[in-house]
């Protein structure tokens, strides 16, 4: 009898050892099954922004392409005027809204006050033809300047929240004299804000 049952427990083992084996083969098989039936599709794109704002120190020859715009005039004496340009075009082929934030920023400190004047003309064209040139305005004596930090100044001019249309490119002449006490690294930050 205990040999029956040795025998019967061994064919229990076995059986239940084959329905192991069974069934984890059938769960490597079933892993290849999958759930859905097609492909995966992806779309990717880049989004680049849809102003382009670029400086000059002859309205001609443009920096800012893709880097950062960066121009340096060099040096000159308090009292004494420079010229620079700024643009901003529409890439996009929609009418893109967009401000111009125009800070001066001096570490040794900055006023309104350095300055004598400083004259803005701005220049519209669309698809290369002009539109409109505006009339050359003194941003200092129209009061268009306002003292932010010690270190920081704005000028306020320009329509808010109006569109550049499609192929729109505005070009501002800026002409600045620094009054005669004026010393430091004057820089000019200038960029298209949402």
């Amino acid at each position: 009898m205990k040999e029956e049952n040795k025998s019967k427990t061994k064919r229990k083992v076995m059986a239940f050892a084959i329905f192991g084996f069974l069934i984890v083969g059938m769960i490597f098989a079933t892993a290849g099954l999958v759930t859905y039936l097609s492909n995966k599709a992806e779309v990717s794109m880049a989004v680049e922004s849809p102003m382009l704002f670029e400086v000059s120190d002859d309205g001609s020859t443009w920096v800012g392409a893709t880097e950062a715009a960066t121009l340096d005039l060099g040096s000159f004496y308090g009292g004494e005027s420079t010229t620079f340009y700024a643009r901003d075009s529409n890439l996009a082929n929609v009418d893109t809204v967009g401000d111009s934030l125009k800070l001066v920023t001096n570490n040794d400190g900055v006023t309104c006050n350095d300055f004598i004047s400083v004259f803005a003309q701005n220049e519209t064209k669309v698809d290369g033809v002009s539109q409109s040139i505006s009339p050359d305005y003194d941003l200092i004596a129209m009061g268009l300047c306002t003292n932010l930090t010690a270190t920081t100044i704005a000028f306020n001019y320009g329509a808010v929240g109006d569109p550049l249309i499609v192929d729109q490119e505005d070009t501002t002449k800026i002409t600045v004299t620094f009054q005669p006490n004026a010393v430091g690294n004057y820089i000019f930050e200038l960029q298209k804000k949402a």
